[in-house]
């Protein structure tokens, strides 16, 4: 297993920690906030990572005591803001900054405390006796009057960052579960390609070679390269192409069934691939890559084509380099795929 699918693994098992655990409740809040900043963590979500590190470490505050601009932004989109009146009477947003952990301590602190307000063993006599019964009886309902609500307050906010928690965890499971999905479909895809592409020249393997070496050695200067390798292969792949199912074919301009004429000389490795496709497209059964499906193919080569040709002009990201080569390999491997099934 590849250190990407080993922590898409740990992150996917630490998701359905924090979902079953706070299903169940058979886990803390607190221990469901450092299962979500692994899950961060494994993942890279950058942003997930700001924001549980506050959850966990405390909302950064400004010299004058308020919370850092930023940080109070990052705490209203998770749930954190409430409203209550100023000292003008004035209703305003603030955000409660108290972490999980200390949320639970205070909650169960306080339910202890509760336990020792009590008459119990108390007695007292004489004139002022039921005076001083009533005050103390006042006094016990008021302080646990004050120690429910704030017990209420702490639970509603706990609750809030109980759904944050949840939410980054399910959130994160649908994606990676989509991900495992998605990661096998396409290497039972890749494995067909991959055969279709080992009967092509020796040429052409190399420069598949060629684009995953570049990938691999992580240099963002070699991105470039990556493109202009896509760039030959896809070149390579519709001169081979157009020879073999056009040998012998001499003229600059070939004329599609709709009657136009479109230049297949030199460099135009767009066209040559177009005038293979409607060839295989007239001999294959009529479900394989018909009307539409043509198009969208065509409409494709265009756009790789066009960000192919921006490796030579600009800076290249790894993500851009990346998703050359995934529409590169999916288009040339759909075009290999129903010239099989022709032959077949």
């Amino acid at each position: 297993m590849s250190t990407i699918s080993d922590k898409k693994a740990q992150a996917l098992v630490a998701c359905e920690k924090v979902i079953n655990g706070i299903e169940d409740g058979t886990i803390s809040i607190s221990s469901a906030l450092l299962l979500c900043k692994k899950v961060a963590r494994l993942v890279n979500d950058d942003v997930g990572m700001i924001w549980l590190t506050y959850e966990l470490e405390g909302y950064p505050r400004t010299n004058d005591g308020h919370v850092d601009k930023k940080a109070w932004e990052i705490g209203e989109t998770h749930g954190r803001v409430y409203c209550a009146k100023n000292n003008d009477g004035n209703f305003v947003k603030y955000i409660f900054t108290e972490l999980s952990n200390e949320l639970e301590a205070e909650i169960d602190s306080k339910k202890k405390a509760i336990g020792n307000f009590t008459t119990q063993g108390f007695s007292v006599s004489g004139e002022l006796a039921l005076l001083a019964t009533d005050s103390l009886t006042t006094h016990i309902a008021q302080s646990t009057n004050t120690l429910l609500n704030d017990i209420s307050i702490r639970e509603r906010r706990l609750a809030i960052l109980k759904s944050q928690y949840y939410d980054y965890a399910v959130k994160w499971q649908i994606e990676l579960s989509f991900g495992n999905t998605a990661q096998s479909i396409f290497e039972e895809y890749r494995a067909k390609v991959d055969r279709f592409f080992t009967n092509m020249p020796t040429t052409t393997l190399q420069k598949l070679n060629a684009i995953e070496n570049s990938m691999e050695d992580g240099n963002p200067e070699r991105y470039a390269q990556v493109l202009t390798s896509c760039r030959r292969l896809w070149s390579e792949m519709a001169k081979s192409l157009f020879s073999e199912l056009f040998p012998g074919y001499s003229e600059k301009s070939y004329k599609t069934k709709s009657g136009t004429e479109i230049d297949i000389s030199g460099d135009h490795d767009n066209n040559k691939l177009s005038a293979v496709i409607e060839k295989l497209q007239s001999k294959a059964a009529k479900n394989t890559l018909v009307g539409s499906e043509t198009t969208y193919l065509i409409d494709w080569m265009e756009q790789i084509n066009n960000r192919q040709s921006t490796g030579v002009h600009s800076e290249v990201t790894r993500e851009q380099a990346m998703q050359c080569i995934i529409h590169t390999y999916i288009t040339l491997g759909d075009i290999l795929t129903l010239k099989a099934s022709v032959e077949a």
